[in-house]
């Protein structure tokens, strides 16, 4: 039986509340920061939600050169489509170098909301005199009044598509719907693709803006987000015993991933490389076990763990307790970190930040500390990086990732230098 293709990473590109590309996330998580702010739309309107982590410098027109392209992209598509181009600008790849045919894109993305302006005209045309919606009006007049490629902008694929329309890959294509752990797990089934030789490179990540009207009520009834009324800065709070919630941000991260002797070939830099894989439902201990079982590593050769960390209470007690539960007698020796409250939770793209920061925590010898982490819930008894940040000389970490529907992924990760 022939062995398994290694796979390696070789680019990161990121957006996020702390700025474009991946080093503003780096100096924000580093120096113990979060980017939190009041939001410039929904702070003043009435809104119940005045807090999050928003993206305020990102022009689109500086990635995106053709204005009829915007036409047709949500800004979940925007995004995506800027990260995989810094992705690929730090990979150094020429793209009229490769096979085409062997690169492709998997990409986690959600429920992408509507903008309310625009599906307004099509509601406000079909109501009566009354005021009442009327749903043949709506297949009279209202439908007129949307945008013909109105569709286009909202459909969950489309992120990977014009990733792919936008390089000209013709490979692979799929997208994941399996909210926070959309990330992770499109990064790993880039991983299972490359392995099992179906291409030779992936775009791989997670894109996901819930800054809107309809993305951030539904994070409101669901009775998730945290309700404190500290300073914005303050307020999520990950595994500390005064966490109420989680606060939400918007941003993507795409990777390049590649097979490592097309990597080694071309002279790329290695951030990583994937050594394990697991992905479960209900049961986030199976998860972490699996991904250590296929990366023939024993827990005690992990240098580091990168939480999910929702800050939902219930949720960090039961990641905790089943990190723990697979460390056994190491509980107190790996250190612990997570970073949801450095741009607010990213929902479906929630896992590709963390994975950037540990990569980064890989190559240079340092691990970010937990934003806000104070005193932590003694339910969630970990090694936790706390205050300041904690220098490392390591070889691997583990990922961990975990969604609202019980999804769980776990990543292990080496440097790959040998």
């Amino acid at each position: 039986m022939a062995a398994k293709r290694r796979v390696v990473i070789t680019g990161i590109g990121t957006l996020s509340a702390c700025g474009i590309g991946y080093e503003p996330l780096w100096k924000m998580a580093l120096s113990g920061r979060s980017s939190i702010r009041e939001l410039s739309e929904f702070s003043s309107n009435g809104s119940p939600v005045k807090v999050g982590g928003e993206i305020v410098d990102f022009r689109p027109e500086d990635f995106i050169r053709t204005r009829k392209n915007l036409k047709v992209m949500s800004r979940d598509i925007r995004l995506a489509v800027a990260a995989s181009i810094l992705a690929i600008q730090d990979s150094r790849m020429q793209l009229d170098q490769i096979d085409r045919k062997r690169a492709g894109v998997t990409l986690g993305s959600g429920l992408i909301n509507n903008d309310l302006e625009e599906i307004g005209s099509g509601i406000k045309e079909s109501l009566d005199e009354e005021g009442k919606f009327q749903i043949k009006r709506f297949g009279r007049e209202g439908m007129r009044a949307l945008y013909p490629l109105w569709l286009l902008k909202y459909l969950p694929n489309m992120p990977a598509c014009h990733i792919s329309i936008t390089h000209g890959l013709k490979g692979p294509n799929n997208t994941l719907m399996t909210s926070s752990t959309g990330g992770v797990q499109a990064v790993g089934e880039a991983y299972r693709i490359i392995q099992r030789d179906d291409a030779d490179i992936m775009l791989a990540g997670a894109t996901d803006s819930k800054i809107n009207p309809l993305g951030l009520s539904r994070f409101h009834l669901l009775g998730v987000l945290s309700q404190r009324n500290h300073s914005p800065s303050e307020v999520y709070r990950p595994f500390d015993r005064r966490r109420d919630g989680m606060v939400v941000g918007e941003g993507t991260g795409i990777f390049v991933l590649e097979e490592r002797g097309h990597a080694l070939k071309r002279g790329a830099k290695i951030y990583g490389e994937i050594l394990g894989y697991g992905a479960t439902l209900k049961s986030q201990e199976r998860s972490i076990k699996k991904a250590f079982e296929e990366a023939q590593r024993d827990v005690g050769e992990i240098g580091f763990i990168h939480a999910h960390g929702s800050g939902i209470p219930e949720e960090d007690i039961l990641e905790a307790q089943a990190i723990a539960r697979v460390l056994e007698s190491y509980v107190e020796h790996i250190p612990v970190t997570a970073s949801k409250s450095v741009t607010g939770h990213l929902i479906d793209a929630a896992g590709t930040t963390e994975l950037s920061l540990s990569l980064l925590s890989l190559e240079r010898g340092i691990l970010p500390p937990i934003v806000n982490l104070e005193e932590p819930d003694p339910e969630c008894d970990l090694n936790f990086v706390m205050a300041k940040p904690q220098r490392i000389e390591v070889s691997t970490f583990l990922l961990h990732s975990s969604g609202f529907g019980g999804q769980t992924a776990t990543m292990v990760v080496s440097h790959g230098k040998s």
